[in-house]
């Protein structure tokens, strides 16, 4: 890194908040002195660096000074744009019209140069997308609920059934090409993984009268998620098997890989054991189920039946 780099990325630093000079020091792989000499540097280019005193003190830029457009190169360029491609395309995104706003800014504020080259680079590259994308205006409505902390109705549609419930999102996080919402299940009284493209509707609830007790308890199910007496579950996974379970949500945290292919290992309540065959099932050959008993009974009268159904269909 040049020091022209370096002077860029102090800016950029000092532009996020107070930092002091051995972070920066830190950060840019150099001394203080030179950290020093960079912020005098600054201050010759006009940039009203402040310096602050104290146990908690550092530099940062005085308030309403603001860093004009960035000049991306076209590696830059190619790397934000992919990073949106893999999002969906900016016409049917789940982010909706914002997606498709920042890519025509980003578009307008590169050179002709660098915009030619990066549609180059992006022409060689491809990312896979899930065709189950979640409705824009549902997602939105998820992500401003978890970060104002409201409850709110759904309607959700799982393999098996449609039903209706209140939850308060806490986290959303997109995963093999799939969006999820964490959240505080009124009706199970524990915090469960949905979704996002199974939701069919959101409004704002009214908050439960039992809301506060509601979160203690489904967070003190997630804390004895592990609790001794129930039941572990132990499957064995191909290495393909693997791929997808590091994929999964809800099985992600208790993959244990191996060169020839890994195993879960996990313990959950009693009553989730039917939630996790039907998540096995989808995996079919990749994985064996060991243990439970009471797992591995769930399983074999659901192919049961499902074989007896086709059977069926064959006399017919």
């Amino acid at each position: 890194m040049n020091r022209t780099e370096r002077l860029t990325g102090i800016l950029i630093a000092l532009q996020g908040g107070t930092r002091s000079a051995s972070q920066l020091a830190q950060r840019f792989e150099v001394s203080r002195r030179t950290i020093m000499r960079d912020i005098d540097a600054l201050g010759e280019l006009g940039v009203p660096v402040v310096a602050l005193a104290g146990r908690f003190g550092g530099y940062r830029i005085a308030e309403g000074f603001w860093l004009p457009p960035l000049h991306l190169s076209a590696d830059e360029a190619t790397t934000v744009l992919f990073a949106l491609d893999t999002v969906g395309e900016a016409a049917t995104s789940p982010l909706g019209a914002s997606h498709r706003s920042v890519v025509d800014k980003l578009q307008a504020a590169l050179s002709p140069p660098v915009r030619t080259d990066a549609a180059r680079n992006l022409a060689s590259l491809h990312a896979s997308r899930d065709h189950c994308v979640p409705d824009a205006n549902v997602l939105a409505s998820v992500r401003a609920a978890a970060s104002e902390r409201a409850w709110q109705r759904i309607d959700y549609r799982s393999p098996d059934r449609a039903t209706s419930r209140v939850i308060l999102p806490i986290t959303v996080s997109a995963a093999g090409g799939r969006w999820y919402v964490e959240a505080v299940d009124s009706l199970r009284e524990a915090i469960r993984v949905f979704r996002i493209d199974r939701i069919t509707a959101i409004q704002p609830a009214i908050k439960p009268a039992n809301a506060d007790e509601l979160v203690i308890h489904a967070s003190s199910r997630v804390q004895s998620y592990e609790h001794p007496d129930h039941p572990e579950v132990h499957a064995r996974l191909t290495a393909r098997g693997v791929a997808l379970a590091l994929d999964h949500p809800d099985l992600r945290a208790w993959v244990i890989d191996s060169p020839a292919g890994g195993e879960l290992r996990f313990r959950c309540p009693p009553d989730e054991l039917p939630y996790y065959g039907r998540e096995f099932l989808r995996l079919g050959t990749d994985v064996a189920v060991r243990a439970p008993d009471a797992l591995r009974a769930w399983i074999m009268a659901h192919l049961t039946a499902l074989l007896r159904h086709h059977q069926e269909a064959d006399a017919e």
